[in-house]
């Protein structure tokens, strides 16, 4: 035998007695998502910050069942896989249409779904949907969650600070109140929404931070509201918050823009927020 191949029988017979560990399936999945994180924060540095976030790949808007002949379907459809059109932020395209969203848990553990319908161009989502005026480079967008944690210290992304949300739709709304970075325009008062007894209440929030504001962490993910151009007091926005019980829970449903949003534009999202159909016990 050569020594070539007494190396080469050597190197084989070690190789073979080796156990291969078991590949980290956790860590590479954190890891892709750390990568895209970048990837994204990238291309939206020069002029543009978006809230491009991971939970809507489980919790994220579904369309409703196409085959229900106009009546809700009783599950949710499985999500877009086949319809979503992913733009280079990260975020899937809406096309005009009603859409589930998954919204939290009710008291006795039950999923809460909300039915949404979206109207017109240029909306987006990931854990909530956005629309844009691309010609103003302005934003708007609303949201329906169950929070269970809320924004404290500097309210930023690089902060993990926060509080536990109140369980009480007035704790609620008291706590909502005192965000980090934000200015009440309306003091939280009692109102009715969707003919639910309901709080609202007005803020204007600073939320030009290093990478995102972050409102609170919901049972379906981050509620950023981070959009527009950087550092500029036009990324600042005004949201309205309505505090109201479904299923037994706290829920709130809210509806931002930047402060310099057109009006056509907020009454895009408006009409989109009161399309709002809460879906319990399915």
């Amino acid at each position: 035998m050569s020594l070539e191949e007494e190396m080469r029988t050597t190197l084989n017979r070690e190789a073979d007695a080796r156990t291969v560990p078991a590949p980290d399936v956790a860590g590479l999945i954190l890891r892709g998502r750390a990568r895209r994180r970048r990837r994204n924060v990238v291309r939206l540095g020069v002029g543009v910050v978006a809230t491009v976030l991971v939970g809507a790949t489980v919790f994220g808007v579904v369309t409703l069942d196409p085959r229900a002949d106009g009546e809700l379907a009783s599950e949710p459809s499985p999500p877009r896989a086949t319809l979503e059109t992913w733009s280079e932020d990260g975020r899937a395209i809406l096309d005009p249409g009603t859409y589930r969203m998954v919204v939290g848990r009710d008291a006795a553990g039950a999923w809460i779904s909300a039915d949404v319908t979206v109207d017109g161009p240029h909306w987006k989502d990931g854990d909530f949907p956005v629309v844009s005026d691309q010609y103003a480079g302005t934003y708007a967008g609303f949201g329906a969650y169950q929070p269970y944690l809320l924004a404290a210290g500097t309210g930023c992304e690089g902060d993990a600070t926060s509080t536990g949300a109140g369980d009480t739709p007035d704790r609620l709304a008291e706590q909502l109140a005192g965000l980090p970075r934000s200015t009440v325009l309306q003091k939280p008062a009692p109102t009715e929404l969707f003919d639910r007894p309901a709080t609202h209440l007005r803020l204007r929030i600073d939320v030009d931070c290093p990478g995102y504001y972050r409102v609170a962490h919901s049972a379906v993910g981050e509620r950023g509201i981070s959009y527009g151009p950087i550092g500029t007091t036009a990324v600042n926005v005004v949201i309205d918050f309505w505090v109201l019980e479904v299923g037994g829970e706290p829920v709130v449903v809210d509806q931002w823009h930047n402060v310099d949003a057109p009006a056509e534009l907020v009454h895009q999202a408006t009409e989109a927020r009161e399309s709002i159909v809460f879906v319990e016990d399915e």
